[in-house]
């Protein structure tokens, strides 16, 4: 029988949250912690989360079974254990004495419901449609058991995963709406969230883990990388989110600041929309896989933050042959004969549609002018982050830039989304993509449990990626957090979202 250790965890850092040493209501009474964020997500609901932005809230109100901690390692949370006594079969014991943070107690009934929400699903029945919906057994008031249709190598990474944050049964078919209405077992409770504008938490006064040393949280939704740092420079926020790398001398030179910087998990992209012209054609995605100067744009835009983007699957993934791989080189003429043959000829207008992200902008820019040297002109469409998803769906882009890092720590998930046909059109394959081999590969993958077998199958699925060229590569990311010098306990997760329950601000 295979039993997965116990580890209690101690939530580190949450996603969007900051907080004012000075911003006290009474004397003696915890700050707030107040963080400037890049962008705001448009729904809450656990079952259509698909972006760090909507995780970010999540995380800071909500619980997992299991999740990982700042060295990656999986540890348990809601589950006292899990043992796993043959491939298919899981039997759940969940810690003692966990409430809601109404005081309802967390039951066996709410961790099935929650699994039985996710596994139906559009988004999230490939991840848990694989539990059998009538081998759940409770087999006292602590502890369930289920079975799989089939062997799953990811499975216990996928209870990390946002998408089953456990809910109040009682609270949903109570009427409440998971895409703005909020109650988990978490640190911290949602008292209200303005989307675009701020969200502002409390603490969970029926937190069952060591009770934060903040009061609350509020974050700020801040587009502008630049604004985020003058108002942490200002004391208007404790801890700026996606710091620009154009910024980090500032930062650094000043004394009453700090840098929290860790390689993250994400690959950043320049998508091509394969279901129209000029890029369901390959030779148009590869013309403009040669005529991008990317190591400039890495240079000029990212300072280097980060690493150049050779493969599909993140380098910190287990499977990973991106270390192996050399980055995309320019071939201004092999570009231009490419363009010729996929009818991109001088006086073409392309689309590309990015985010507020400071950065992404500064790519589209830079790549805008860079196609001018062909005769094509590059409309740059700007958009805030929900007007943005909006688009992408509605299928309008030529191109897109955006970043992928799965919330579940496998191969797998690094190919799944992006990739898989039955994603199509879903984030973040707004390429429009598919591929039945790649299909395969991905079906053979996650249900291969030998790490030698698996390792095959993942080096063929990104050597096929690679040669269909959905994506031209930006890089994998930088994790770069500031904050005030009074900040302590942050413990950089490698993604957007942290966990900030174990932050505190000392008195200066």
């Amino acid at each position: 029988m295979k039993k997965f250790g116990v580890a209690l965890l101690a939530m580190a850092l949450l996603f969007l949250t900051a907080c004012s040493g000075g911003d006290k209501k009474e004397a003696g009474e915890d700050p707030v912690l107040k963080v400037a964020v890049s962008e705001d997500t448009s729904t809450l609901d656990t079952a259509e989360v698909n972006d760090d932005y909507s995780e970010n809230i999540i995380i800071q109100v909500y619980d997992t079974l299991v999740k990982r901690n700042a060295d990656g390692e999986l540890v348990n949370s809601l589950a006292e254990s899990i043992e796993n006594p043959d491939p298919t079969t899981y039997v759940i014991k969940l810690r003692d004495g966990v409430k809601f943070s109404n005081g309802d107690p967390l039951t066996v009934d709410d961790v099935i419901f929650t699994l039985k929400r996710a596994a139906a699903s559009e988004k999230f029945s490939s991840f848990y449609g694989k539990i059998i919906p009538d081998s759940y057994e409770k087999k006292d008031d602590n502890t369930l058991q289920f079975k799989l249709s089939e062997p799953d190598a990811a499975f216990l990474s996928s209870l990390s995963h946002p998408a089953v944050s456990i809910l109040s049964q009682k609270f949903i078919e109570g009427g409440a709406d998971p895409k703005t209405e909020l109650m988990g077992t978490g640190p911290f409770v949602l008292d209200e969230w303005v989307q675009n504008d701020h969200a502002t938490f409390s603490r969970n006064e029926n937190y069952w883990g060591d009770m934060p040393k903040i009061s609350g949280i509020e974050m700020k939704v801040i587009p502008e990388a630049s604004q985020r740092i003058i108002e942490l420079e200002s004391g208007g926020v404790d801890l700026a989110y996606k710091v620009d790398p154009n910024d980090l001398e500032q930062i650094e030179s000043n004394d009453d600041l700090q840098v929290f910087k860790t390689l993250d998990n994400s690959v950043h992209f320049i998508g091509f929309n394969m279901s129209k012209p000029p890029f369901d054609n390959k030779a148009a995605r590869e013309a403009m896989i040669n005529a991008i100067d990317m190591n400039s744009i890495f240079d000029t835009v990212y300072l280097n933050s980060g690493k150049l983007a050779t493969s599909p699957i993140n380098p910190n993934f287990k499977y990973s042959i991106a270390d192996d791989l050399k980055p995309n080189a320019v071939n201004k003429e092999k570009a231009k004969e490419l363009f010729q043959e996929a009818g991109v000829t001088e006086g073409t207008t392309l689309s590309i549609y990015t985010s507020d992200n400071t950065q992404r902008v500064n790519v589209a820019t830079m790549m805008q002018d860079q196609l001018s040297e062909y005769g094509i002109n590059l409309d740059v469409e700007r958009l805030e982050w929900g007007a943005f998803i909006d688009a992408l769906k509605a299928n309008e882009h030529n191109m897109f830039i955006m970043s992928w890092n799965p919330s579940i720590v496998d191969a797998h998930y690094e190919l799944l989304q992006p990739f898989h046909s039955s994603n199509k059109g879903n984030g973040p394959n707004y390429m429009y993509y598919s591929n039945d081999e790649l299909d395969k590969l991905i079906a053979e993958g996650i249900s291969t449990l030998d790490e030698n077998k698996r390792a095959e199958i993942y080096k063929k699925a990104q050597e096929l990626v690679n040669e269909d060229m959905p994506w031209l590569y930006i890089c994998y990311g930088e994790t770069i957090v500031a904050g005030n010098k009074n900040v302590e306990g942050l413990k950089l997760l490698p993604k957007y979202p942290q966990e900030l329950k174990d932050v505190s601000i000392i008195s200066q």
